[in-house]
């Protein structure tokens, strides 16, 4: 077990006082997600890789605006759509989905695979665009709530509360060893990492989203 911040174990109770029925209503929806098509799925996977160094709002303003188009767009399309909308990194982001397209058929299949570290893997091996935090960030969204989901708001809520001291992660056992801290402390809450993401996410931001 890890020792526990006074003030954060304070902050959660609070969340589950105010905020717990909103919190179950986003794992129902991550939930459902994952029992959807293959072509939903590859939606959410778009979105997971456009939110790299982007806000979740502009990440699901964009999703909600293109949708069915992360599938059916040709590259020059798809850039331009993205640039319409502000969005910032439109070559890059537009280049990757495009070349993501390749699993689409596979997702549902591949979701199912009991070996959730392997899925993960497979999603960082072999998507451009994707790491360790967009690959456990496609997994929450779709109902696995295995993974960490270190992006920056958690980063600097897990220094906040001395947990770490850097809040960078440079390779992939920064990554991983930082994952095993904040996997510890969700452990102590009861509570699966990627469901602890969202209460550490309202810490943060004051804000429950996906």
């Amino acid at each position: 077990m890890i020792e526990l911040n006074d003030e954060l174990s304070k902050k959660i109770r609070e969340i589950r006082l105010h905020y717990n029925k909103k919190i179950n209503d986003r794992i129902v929806d991550f939930m459902n997600v994952g029992k959807s098509d293959n072509r939903s799925l590859f939606i959410e996977l778009s979105f997971c890789i456009l939110t790299a160094n982007t806000s979740a709002e502009m990440g699901i303003k964009t999703q909600k605006y293109i949708m069915d188009g992360f599938i059916e767009y040709d590259l020059d399309k798809l850039k331009d759509e993205l640039k319409k909308i502000k969005y910032r990194f439109y070559n890059k982001r537009s280049d990757y989905i495009v070349n993501a397209r390749f699993v689409m058929d596979d997702l549902k299949e591949l979701l199912s695979s009991n070996d959730k570290n392997y899925v993960r893997e497979y999603l960082v091996n072999n998507i451009k665009g994707i790491g360790y935090k967009e690959a456990s960030h496609f997994l929450r969204n779709t109902g696995i709530f295995d993974f960490a989901i270190l992006d920056k708001h958690i980063m600097e809520t897990m220094m906040n509360y001395n947990y770490i001291d850097n809040v960078k992660l440079n390779s992939k056992n920064d990554y991983l060893e930082t994952e095993e801290i904040f996997n510890r402390i969700a452990k102590s809450y009861k509570l699966k990492p990627g469901i602890f993401d969202l209460y550490l996410w309202k810490i943060a931001t004051n804000k429950i989203l996906k």
